[in-house]
């Protein structure tokens, strides 16, 4: 009789074992449906986590109404901040309730010194991040949903979402609302949703934060690894042309994502279009391509899950960001953002006039032990030289190796910001122009 109490009561707390175990579950485990978002039955509030970095219209309105949008407690682990990437005017005259501007116009690129000369449309340095954070009043346990406002492009967006890679946010913080204003315009109209959510021009009061890019050192600095200097794709194309680095199935690929016709481009470049991965409606923001569209349209390419690197590249760095983030963002294959791209490549050659840089670093020179070119003149006629550069005499001169790792100025300064082991310099003028995870 005893015996049989013990096994009742054993089996009992089996059972209640059970049964936590799948509450917990219930909470962390991938959801389903539309908006991919992770669920608590119990509490029917959700978490920001996704299937991947792009959501949709409900998704955002959910966690509106969950109150997680500029939610002041410090407690909460959830908190979402929804930047809208766009000029100043669009911003102002409509915007997402709760949303936030990050100028397009004057933030998002800015004039620094790589390599011989400074070059325009680079990614912003530390400092400045750090003030669109605590402005924003983002902290560690904020999920940031990039938009932009009616008819801009969602290229906006997504060089937003790499600026905040490179700085170290994990994907899974990082959200880019599908279709921006345009489509929760649509939502909200289609699904009769209240006043209370209509595109507005009342700009929100945030608390700020003290939060820093420092915040995510953790003694590594990888999260720099999403982005590439002109010395490293040099060196890259150099590597592909003498054959020791293989353009094959499984080896790598470049993607020149400008689009139109180019009548020059990186050697062993595949020409590609950034406007490939979105549907696009007249006056309306393109909706991205979903999953399985993206991943045959890449297949088809010649890019593969199976690559071991993707490295793309466009005019200044801002169309690559599309299908960085396609890569990134939703399908989670290898990919690095060569963001001086042909602005800075097509002025580093050996035919310019002015500002011509050391012969090591010529982009239209014979790479070492091979007779092929580092570009391909698609036109097949002389290569004119571009002027975005500004040349740096006293390294022109000095920096006569594409190795040097002095050359790499913007990384250098970079890390030692991210760091904490050093200063950066005086933060350039601007130009035109968590740690959870999805499943």
């Amino acid at each position: 009789m005893m015996q049989r109490l013990r096994m009742t009561r054993r089996s009992m707390l089996f059972s209640l074992a059970g049964l936590l175990v799948a509450a917990l579950l219930s909470v962390w485990g991938c959801g389903s449906g539309g908006s991919g978002s992770y669920s608590d039955p119990t509490a029917s509030i959700t978490t920001t986590k996704t299937a991947n970095a792009l959501i949709d219209a409900a998704t955002l309105k959910q966690w509106i109404d969950e109150g997680k949008v500029n939610n002041s407690d410090p407690a909460s682990l959830d908190k979402v901040v929804i930047v809208t990437v766009s000029p100043a005017a669009n911003y102002t005259a409509l915007h997402i309730p709760g949303a936030q501007l990050l100028n397009s116009s004057t933030e998002l690129a800015i004039n620094r010194t790589e390599a011989v000369g400074t070059n325009t449309s680079e990614i912003p340095t530390g400092p400045m991040v750090d003030g669109w954070l605590q402005r924003f009043g983002i902290t560690q346990n904020t999920t940031v949903v990039f938009t932009v406002s009616k008819g801009q492009s969602l290229m906006n967006a997504t060089r937003a979402y790499y600026t905040f890679r490179y700085w170290g946010f994990p994907k899974a913080r990082l959200k880019i609302l599908n279709g921006g204003d345009d489509a929760w315009n649509d939502a909200a109209t289609a699904g009769s949703w209240s006043a209370a959510y209509a595109l507005t021009t009342t700009v929100p009061t945030v608390t700020a934060s003290t939060f820093s890019v420092r915040n995510f050192y953790n003694g590594s600095t990888a999260n720099f690894n999403v982005r590439y200097s002109i010395g490293q794709m040099l060196t890259l194309v150099d590597s592909i042309n003498a054959g020791a680095t293989k353009i094959d199935s499984t080896g790598v690929a470049i993607i020149d994502a400008r689009g139109g016709s180019i009548p020059t481009k990186i050697q062993n470049a595949i020409v590609d279009d950034y406007n490939k991965y979105w549907t696009l409606a007249t006056g309306k923001t393109g909706v991205m391509n979903s999953v399985a569209t993206q991943t045959a349209y890449l297949n088809a390419e010649g890019v593969s899950a199976a690559k071991s690197m993707n490295y793309v590249y466009c005019l200044s760095g801002h169309r690559a960001s599309v299908p960085f983030f396609v890569l990134d963002g939703m399908l989670n294959w290898p990919v690095t953002l060569y963001d001086g791209s042909m602005m800075q490549w097509g002025s580093y050659v050996s035919t310019a006039t002015a500002n011509k840089v050391a012969a090591a670093w010529q982009t239209d020179a014979v790479s070492p032990g091979t007779t092929i070119n580092r570009t391909f003149n698609i036109a097949g006629t002389a290569i004119v030289p571009l002027t975005y550069i500004t040349l740096d005499p006293v390294a022109n001169a000095t920096y006569t190796a594409i190795s040097d790792p002095r050359a790499n100025q913007e990384l250098n300064e970079d890390k030692a910001y991210f760091t904490g082991s050093g200063a950066t310099t005086t933060i350039p003028t601007t130009g035109g122009g968590g740690s959870a995870s999805g499943c």
